[in-house]
Order: structure tokens, then C-alpha cells, then sequence
């Protein structure tokens, strides 16, 4: 049996002694098998088993915590497209809103019901407090987001702790519980904790410039969000220009239709003029150089260490 396969059959269990009725457990089965077309069978998941294998631990050591990662980044994920109004063809926004947060809510329970089974004690308290901070954090992010969103410009350094809370967060808290239950020290669970936070921050800041100018399926610019290339612009653009930038902004949250191809080309152009490209190429790669100095640093097997190398691309 293989690492989806596994995941798959702990998942089916949990599920079948959920006591949810049919209809609810039909609907959490197809969200998540949508959520796999897009981003991969079981990341999350596979990010935790192989943080823990790292470390020593077995796949049966760390199921459960996968499991619980898995669901708890997919409820994540509903309740963040619900309040930013983003990817309208997914099953969650099709919807009543209440609904999706109804079940959004019923699978992150679902996320704890998984955390339950760990039958060691310390390491069930131990990974029970990253998770729990890891939310925590989550929920702050998520909130200053929503704050800076109404704002006239934020600093480079405000987005990065957004980011840091958000994105960063819950793959250094996948990276955390898989080394927990790993059974490594605390030196190496810290290590392997910032690994998953530049792991986080490396694809968030991708996904924004390349969300940027996607108005088909995001709705990033025409909603004001401040990611990376936004506030970026609005902090190397002269003051003639940044005015410009806001105008195009306030007039793709009033009507994307009236948001042209002239519109969308003077954007391109900001773009490409202010060096966007190139600032978040020299960020990527330093995040990247850091995830591999953290890798470089720790102690753990060649075999097991290239598994991880490969995650950092």
C-alpha cells in the first residue's frame, strides 16, 4: 500500500465513524477530491509523513497527524476563498455561504477527531499545541489582511509577516508535527519548522505575481488585496504613478467589466517598468537559499535529507 493509499483508507475511516450522515460525508469526499485536481493527491498530508520519515518515524507514526494536516489546510482553504470571494468555480463557493462555512467548520472538527487517535500522550499534547498555534496564527494573518486591505499602502515588511502567519504557518506547522512525530529533538523540530516556513513563503509569493494578473479566476487586484506585487508598486512608484495604480485598483473593485485591456496593459506595464519580475525572482531565491542552509544544518540522513532538497525545487 502506498502513502496516498494510506492516507485515503485512515481518511475513509475517520469519516465512517464520524456518525455524519451521507449526504454530508458524499459532500467532504467530492470537496476534497476537487481540492486534490488542483493542488496535488494529498500535499499537506505528504508534507507532514515526509517531515516525519525524516526525522525516523514510520508512516503508520505519523498518519494520523497527516490526516488531521490534510483537512485542517482544506478547511482552511474553504473558509479563506468564502471571505476573499476567490475560485467561484469551486464546489464551496457554489454553495449558500453558509453552508460551505457549516462544513468548513464540520471538517476542521474532523481535522481534531484525527489528532485524537495518536496513542502516545506527549506526542498527542505536543502536536495538539502546534496545531493550535498554527490556527491561531492563521486566524491573526487572515485578520491584519483584511485590515491592510482597506488601507492606502502597507510596508514590504508587513506583507512578509502576513505571509509569515498565513502561508509560512501552516507548511512550518506540517514540516513541526511531522518531525513531533518523527520523535526528533527540539533543536531539529525548530529547524525543520523555519524549513517549512520558507517552504510556505516561497510558494505564496509565486502564487501572488502569478495571481496578479489573472482576472479570469482570482480577484486579488479587483478586490484591493495588498500581495506582494501591489505592494510592491506602491512602494517604489513615485507619487504621480502610485496614484495611478490606486485609480486602476478603485476602478477594477467598481466594475471589473469597465476594466479594459487598456487598463490591464497600463498595469502589465507598471509591472514591468518598477523591476516586479525581478524583485520577486531575488526574494524567491532567497528564501530558497535559506530553506537549503536549514537543510544543510541539520542532522539527518543524505537519503532522507535529498527528500526534502527535492521539495525546495
Amino acid at each position: 500500500m502506498n502513502m496516498d493509499q494510506m492516507i485515503a483508507k485512515e481518511i475513509k475511516l475517520l469519516l465512517t465513524e464520524s456518525g455524519l450522515s451521507k449526504d454530508v460525508v458524499c459532500i467532504i469526499n467530492s470537496w476534497l477530491d476537487s481540492n486534490y485536481r488542483i493542488k496535488g493527491r494529498y500535499g499537506w498530508a505528504q508534507l507532514t509523513l515526509m517531515t516525519c520519515d525524516s526525522t525516523g518515524g514510520g508512516s503508520d507514526v505519523g498518519l494520523q497527524g497527516a490526516v488531521a494536516m490534510e483537512l485542517y489546510a482544506l478547511a482552511a482553504d474553504i473558509l479563506d476563498d468564502i471571505q476573499d470571494q476567490d475560485n467561484n468555480d469551486l464546489p464551496w463557493r457554489i454553495v449558500l455561504p453558509a453552508q460551505a462555512i457549516n462544513l468548513a467548520t464540520c471538517i476542521l472538527v474532523l481535522s481534531y477527531k484525527a489528532l485524537s487517535t495518536i496513542s502516545n500522550r506527549r506526542y498527542f499534547e505536543d502536536v495538539s499545541n502546534a496545531l493550535n498555534q498554527m490556527g491561531l496564527q492563521a486566524c491573526d494573518g487572515q485578520f491584519q489582511e483584511s485590515l491592510n486591505d482597506s488601507k492606502d499602502k502597507i510596508s514590504l515588511e508587513e506583507y512578509f509577516e502576513i505571509i509569515k502567519q498565513k502561508s509560512g504557518g501552516l507548511t512550518a506547522g506540517a514540516c513541526k508535527i511531522g518531525a513531533i512525530l518523527g520523535g526528533a529533538d527540539q533543536t531539529l523540530v525548530d529547524q525543520l519548522e523555519q524549513f517549512g516556513m520558507s517552504l510556505g513563503v516561497m510558494s505564496q509569493i509565486k502564487n501572488d505575481i502569478h495571481d496578479f494578473l489573472n482576472f479570469e479566476t482570482k480577484s486579488d487586484f479587483a478586490r484591493g488585496r495588498k500581495t506582494l506585487p501591489f505592494v510592491y508598486l506602491l512602494n517604489v512608484l513615485n507619487e504621480i504613478e502610485s496614484e495611478e495604480l490606486r485609480c486602476l485598483s478603485t476602478l477594477a473593485i467598481k466594475d471589473l467589466d469597465e476594466f479594459g485591456s487598456k487598463e490591464r496593459g497600463r498595469l502589465r506595464e507598471l509591472m514591468v517598468n518598477e523591476g516586479t519580475i525581478h524583485y520577486y525572482s531575488v526574494i524567491y531565491e532567497m528564501y530558497k537559499q535559506r530553506a537549503m542552509e536549514i537543510l544543510e544544518g541539520i542532522t539527518i540522513s543524505e537519503n532522507r535529507k535529498e527528500k526534502l532538497i527535492q521539495l525546495v525545487g
